[in-house]
């Protein structure tokens, strides 16, 4: 009788380990496409095309701020919802990457009410995709020309900027401690760089071999996403790097705050497959997504934040 329950609990525990499929706990619909979000605890500060800044409750998943940005116009006059491209917070701070004239983008503080305008479209004509807080006081934007600038929002000036390689900007990860910052682009190579002056420190190659679409870095293991349907995992401490190869794809990535556990879009079904960094062994399938991933991020070990190209943030709760 006892090895019976005992075959019973272990074949229950494999069960759980590889493999398990999970539906998301809950989900949001908002007002547009949802193009970026970060957390601010116990918040989720996202943005959409529609032009809308919106702010959820994780807990509860009840909306507790919304803003609506003014139309814009297109290059026929006609009027149309101001993209936001990209979202970030500190303190009371919110920072935004919206659509401006000729393709051209505005970078805009929103703070107490109010709104300021760091970066004019189209006097400065920039092509920023991302934005992130350094500081209170400092922002570091990533150019689709593959450019980094570190920029003073008070001054409005650069603080210092470097052009990284000729290939078109994807995407960048910042350390915890904000001094380093992982960048990646359509070649494959991570790159690793000094926020404080811009300076190249190391380069991260030979597991992607095309476009990488997104990466993320968390205590030391830097993770990606590739056209060449990789998950590059580079451990920065020990050296211990490898790829999972995948049948479609990989658009989008998350890792916890350890950098133990993964997940990425998985499939053409749009699945995420969340696995451990270390052991490489899969802990769970999350099913739900009608439209491709876009974009996650783990709140905790146990839970993870994920949305699409289409109007909903989906909540998972991993055990």
């Amino acid at each position: 009788m006892t090895k019976f329950i005992l075959c019973i609990f272990l074949c229950l525990s494999i069960n759980t380990i590889s493999g398990q499929e999970v539906h998301p706990l809950y989900k949001i619909k908002t007002s547009g496409a949802i193009t970026d979000f970060v957390f601010n605890d116990p918040l989720i500060i996202l943005s959409t095309d529609a032009g809308t800044i919106e702010t959820y409750n994780v807990i509860s998943g009840k909306r507790e701020d919304f803003m609506q940005l003014p139309v814009m116009k297109d290059f026929m006059g006609d009027p149309v919802p101001t993209k936001i491209f990209s979202i970030d917070k500190i303190s009371q701070k919110t920072l935004s990457v919206t659509q401006g004239v000729h393709g051209f983008r505005n970078v805009i503080i929103f703070e107490n009410g109010q709104q300021e305008e760091i970066i004019n479209a189209e006097k400065d004509k920039m092509m920023i995709k991302k934005a992130r807080w350094v500081s209170r006081n400092t922002i570091l934007l990533g150019l689709m020309s593959n450019d980094l600038i570190l920029f003073d929002v008070t001054q409005k000036q650069a603080i210092c900027e470097l052009n990284i390689s000729p290939y078109t900007f994807s995407d960048f990860s910042l350390t915890e401690d904000r001094q380093y910052v992982f960048t990646a682009d359509e070649s494959g190579i991570v790159h690793k760089i000094d926020v404080n002056n811009c300076e190249a420190r190391q380069d991260y190659s030979g597991i992607n071999v095309d476009n990488i679409y997104q990466i993320a870095y968390k205590s030391g293991i830097v993770i990606t996403a590739g056209q060449d349907r990789r998950v590059g995992v580079y451990n920065t401490i020990t050296g211990d790097d490898y790829f999972l190869q995948e049948n479609f794809l990989v658009y989008s990535i998350g890792l916890s705050s350890d950098g133990s556990i993964g997940a990425y879009s998985a499939s053409e079904e749009n699945n995420i497959s969340v696995f451990m960094t270390e052991s490489r062994n899969e802990i769970c399938i999350l099913k739900g997504h009608q439209s491709v991933i876009t974009r996650m991020e783990f709140i905790d070990k146990q839970t993870l934040a994920t949305v699409a190209d289409d109007h909903f943030l989906m909540i998972w709760k991993i055990n």
